[in-house]
């Protein structure tokens, strides 16, 4: 746990995860900085109000000590329900690694949902990646999480969760939580950036604000401005259309220089797997170049859906 904050009056219960990767710090400083923040708000303005309560957590702490990606395996590619079910059901003593991780996760989550006895619940996973270039929103499929999404003043990213299985998009949902939970994912920049503490913050500030979680006129002017300068020259939506599967990370390299949302041509050379040149199957912008040692996605092509209209 990162912190909790409870509010005067009634409302959502908020679940922001961070350093669901251990080598992405900026959502945690992020998460850091903002519990500080809402404790002081009240002081410097009395009129402030937050509904709902908030809980923020790291999503694998032991690989975040260790500042890897994960320590076994992905722990965002974890979340399919029948997996989920088993570590439910398991005893934490037969459990190591990312097993034990989720497992502390979810009892975290559903003693909060059984303390609270709230009605609704919300998730804001908070990302970096590996490439410099661009900061993007992820949405489920579920209407709220879209409008939700372009309200963070960042581009929203389409048909991701068809190209890959098993993240918190995926399992966060009415069916598996058992109330009704909206889930967005929110990508802050370059993991080195220090930047993408401050638009980690703005994110998590803006995302309160949608959900009515804090007043409008409490959230400053400056929140949106760190994002939409940022976002000034990219695309407001994108949809995935093409993703490269990496079989081994230890053979792959990814051409250097590649930035989110840099056009790309078809042919154009992206990268080296096993000694094999690796081509761009179509026209598109690229997202999230692999420049790291760990990981399954080499890299996505997305299209910039004004372009299809």
């Amino acid at each position: 746990m990162i912190g909790k904050y409870k509010g005067a009056e009634d409302g959502p219960l908020l679940v922001i995860t961070a350093g669901m990767h251990g080598n992405e710090p900026a959502g945690v400083k992020a998460l850091e900085l903002l519990f500080k923040m809402l404790e002081v708000e009240p002081i410097t303005n009395p009129d402030f109000v937050y509904k709902g309560e908030i809980i923020g957590i790291i999503g694998n702490l032991s690989a975040f000590h260790l500042g890897k990606r994960f320590i076994s395996k992905d722990i965002n590619r974890c979340w399919e329900p029948e997996f989920i079910d088993k570590i439910k059901n398991a005893q934490k003593s037969e459990l190591k690694d990312e097993d034990l991780e989720i497992k502390e996760i979810l009892d975290t989550i559903q003693h909060e949902i059984n303390r609270l006895n709230t009605s609704k619940m919300y998730l804001l996973d908070l990302h970096t990646t590996s490439s410099d270039g661009g900061i993007f929103c992820i949405a489920t499929h579920h209407k709220e999480s879209i409008d939700i999404a372009h309200d963070l003043h960042a581009p929203v990213v389409l048909g991701l969760m068809d190209g890959i299985s098993g993240t918190t998009l995926h399992y966060f949902n009415q069916t598996n939580i058992g109330i009704p939970t909206v889930a967005v994912a929110f990508e802050g920049g370059h993991h080195d950036d220090a930047m993408s503490v401050n638009r980690c913050i703005a994110a998590t500030i803006n995302f309160m604000r949608t959900i009515g979680a804090i007043r409008p006129e409490h959230v400053e002017n400056r929140h949106d401005h760190i994002l939409l300068e940022y976002c000034k020259n990219l695309p407001e939506v994108v949809e995935v259309k093409y993703k490269y599967h990496i079989e081994d990370n230890h053979v792959w390299q990814m051409k250097p220089g590649f930035r989110n949302f840099q056009v790309v041509k078809k042919g154009d050379v992206m990268a080296r797997d096993n000694g094999q040149v690796v081509t761009s199957p179509i026209d598109g912008l690229i997202l999230m170049p692999l420049y790291q040692s760990q990981g399954e996605d080499g890299f996505f092509i997305v299209e910039d859906r004004k372009i299809k209209q």
